[in-house]
C-alpha cells in the first residue's frame, strides 16, 4: 500500500474525532470575553460590609492580548497605585505603595481579596479559563471546573453559568471541596462597545463574610494599541 493510501486507511480506522460540547463551550467563553486586541476599562466599585457601611473606589484595567492585564487603584487617594499585574497569563503580581515593593501572588493566596473588595486577586487576574480548568458540561449553558492544579486556586470547583445569547459569563459560583459556596459573580447590563458585547454591571457576594461589592463599568475602549511597556513590573510600581 502506498503512504497516501496506509494515511487514509489510518484516518478511517481512527474514526471522527470525539464530540467535546463543554471545551467547545468553555473555548466560546474565552473567545467572546477577549475579543480584540486590547482593552482599558474605568470601574466605579462600592464595597459594602455587613453591617452596611459603603466604600467607593474607582479602578482602572488594561489587557491586550490573552496574557497581558494590569489592574490599578485610581481613587481615593489612600489607595491609588495600588495594583496588580499578570504579564504572561499565569503569573500574578502585587504592588502596595506603603510597602514600596512588588511581590509574586502564588498559590491559595490567589484568592485573597483585592485590597478591601470582593473581588480576589483570581477573579481580577483571570484572562481565560480554558488554559487552568477542565470542564464538565452539568447541563445547557452549565459548566463545572475543575482546576487542572489544585495547589494554584484557592476554590475546589467553579460552576460558570454562560449567557446563550453571546457566550459571555452569566454567574461564577466557587464552591470549596466540602461543597460550600465561597463566592458569587454575576455579571450583568451587557451592551456593545466597539464591536463586542460587555457586562457593563458586576456584583460580587463574598458569601463567607457577608460582604457585597458592586462594579460599574464607566468607561470603556478596545483597540486602542497598548504598548507592551506598560504590562511591566517597572510600570506597575510607577
Amino acid at each position: 500500500m502506498t503512504r497516501t493510501g496506509l494515511l487514509l486507511a489510518g484516518l478511517l480506522l481512527a474514526g471522527p474525532a470525539a464530540a467535546d460540547p463543554a471545551g467547545d463551550l468553555l473555548a466560546a467563553v474565552d473567545e467572546v470575553s477577549n475579543r480584540g486586541d486590547d482593552a482599558h476599562l474605568v470601574l466605579d466599585v462600592e464595597t459594602t460590609d455587613a453591617r452596611g457601611n459603603p466604600a467607593e473606589r474607582t479602578l482602572e484595567l488594561w489587557q491586550k492580548g490573552t496574557d497581558k492585564r494590569l489592574v490599578k487603584f485610581t481613587a481615593p487617594a489612600r489607595l491609588a497605585g495600588v495594583g496588580m499585574l499578570v504579564p504572561d497569563g499565569d503569573t500574578i503580581y502585587l504592588y502596595l505603595p506603603s510597602y514600596g515593593r512588588v511581590r509574586r501572588v502564588i498559590g491559595e493566596a490567589q484568592g485573597d481579596s483585592f485590597v478591601g473588595t470582593d473581588f480576589a486577586m483570581e477573579d481580577l487576574a483571570r484572562i481565560s479559563w480554558a488554559d487552568d480548568y477542565v470542564p464538565e458540561l452539568v447541563e445547557d449553558h452549565h459548566l463545572r471546573l475543575t482546576p487542572k492544579d489544585p495547589t494554584d486556586s484557592s476554590s475546589a470547583r467553579v460552576d460558570l453559568h454562560v449567557r446563550e445569547s453571546d457566550k459571555l459569563p452569566a454567574r461564577v459560583e466557587h464552591y470549596d471541596a466540602e461543597g460550600n459556596l465561597l463566592r458569587r459573580i454575576a455579571f450583568d447590563d451587557v451592551r456593545e462597545v466597539d464591536g463586542r458585547p460587555l457586562a457593563h454591571a458586576i456584583v460580587v457576594d463574598d458569601i463567607s463574610r457577608s460582604r457585597t461589592t458592586r462594579a460599574t463599568v464607566q468607561s470603556a475602549a478596545f483597540n486602542r494599541g497598548l504598548e507592551d511597556d506598560l504590562f511591566t513590573v517597572n510600570a506597575l510600581s510607577r
